[in-house]
């Protein structure tokens, strides 16, 4: 027969309460020293008891380890503005600065010109065959594609500059142009926002009123290089000295600023001959350096080259 540690110990209890207790009927009085060992000896088996009959404490676990973060793991990166589809790193556009920031503001028939400072930010060269291209929204009397003059490196950078025009209803505006490859890749979208308010209250100084154009046909049939000439009327609110450039759509080629008097309110006008060499749409204006700082609405004609 097997008997436990805990078994015994309950044994060796019970005889030393029978022990003490047979003494104490049989001899009464005050326990002797045998006595008083026997009782301390039961209250060390009774503190034993207590401790077997307590539930051994759970082991603890060790904590779980942290796991690491994941190297991979961050910020997803922010998506592009515009998607390129450029072949691999070889057609990218980065914009790099711009004139008319967005939300200009224009009167009615305000004229603009816009530039964008666009760098080649890919591996390949950009040739005279890419294009910036009017793609959507309010083309705002720009052109609807143009070839760049020049070819640009990797890292160099091109001006693209369109000539605009408010519109004659007030409201926001947003003309958005492209660049595209030679063999049809997209490159980066390029904008232009601007907000045309009401028309200005008539000047209360000094000041061109008006510009006006005029030429005997806006369709012409001629020789080229052939040159063909058109006529501006200049108004101004009292007298003083205007100051004026032409542009054209030639590059005008030898235009400078140039100036006349006007003795009060009244109206001139004045000459300019432009060289057609191809066929096409054409258009010319004028630009009021003093005291406007503006240019006015442009004047467009067709030119047919004959043999």
């Amino acid at each position: 027969m097997n008997i436990t540690r805990k078994n015994l110990v309950v044994l060796v209890g019970m005889f030393l309460l029978i022990t003490i207790a047979c003494r104490a009927l049989l001899g009464g009085g005050q326990p002797d020293e045998a006595d008083i060992n026997a009782e301390m000896t039961l209250q060390a088996i009774s503190r034993t008891q207590t401790a077997l009959a307590q539930p051994a404490p759970a082991e603890e676990e060790p904590p779980a380890e942290e796991s690491a973060p994941d190297e991979d793991a961050g910020e997803d990166a922010p998506e592009p503005e515009e998607e390129e589809d450029g072949i691999d790193d070889c057609y990218r556009s980065r914009f790099v600065s711009e004139t008319i920031p967005d939300g200009s503001e224009y009167d009615p028939g305000d004229a603009f010109t816009k530039q964008w400072v666009i760098r080649n930010d890919g591996t390949c060269d950009w040739n005279t065959g890419f294009r910036f291209n009017f793609e959507e929204g309010d083309q705002l009397g720009g052109q609807s594609s143009m070839q760049l003059a020049h070819s640009v490196e990797p890292g160099d950078t091109y001006t693209f500059e369109v000539d605009l025009e408010a519109p004659p209803d007030a409201g926001d505006y947003t003309g958005v142009w492209r660049l595209k490859s030679d063999d049809g890749f997209n490159l980066g979208k390029y904008w232009v926002k601007i907000t045309v308010g009401a028309p200005a209250p008539p000047p209360s100084t000094f000041a061109v009123t008006s510009v006006s154009y005029y030429m005997p046909h806006t369709t012409i049939d001629m020789g080229c290089p052939g040159d063909v000439s058109i006529s501006a009327e200049i108004t101004t609110s009292e007298g003083g000295v205007v100051s004026y450039k032409w542009k054209d759509s030639e590059g005008c080629p030898g235009c400078v600023t140039k100036s006349t008097n006007f003795a009060g309110a009244e109206s001139k006008i004045i000459q300019h001959t432009m060289t057609i060499t191809a066929t096409g749409d054409h258009w010319a204006r004028i630009y009021i350096d003093e005291p406007n700082h503006q240019s006015f609405a442009k004047k467009e004609f067709h030119v047919n080259c004959t043999p």
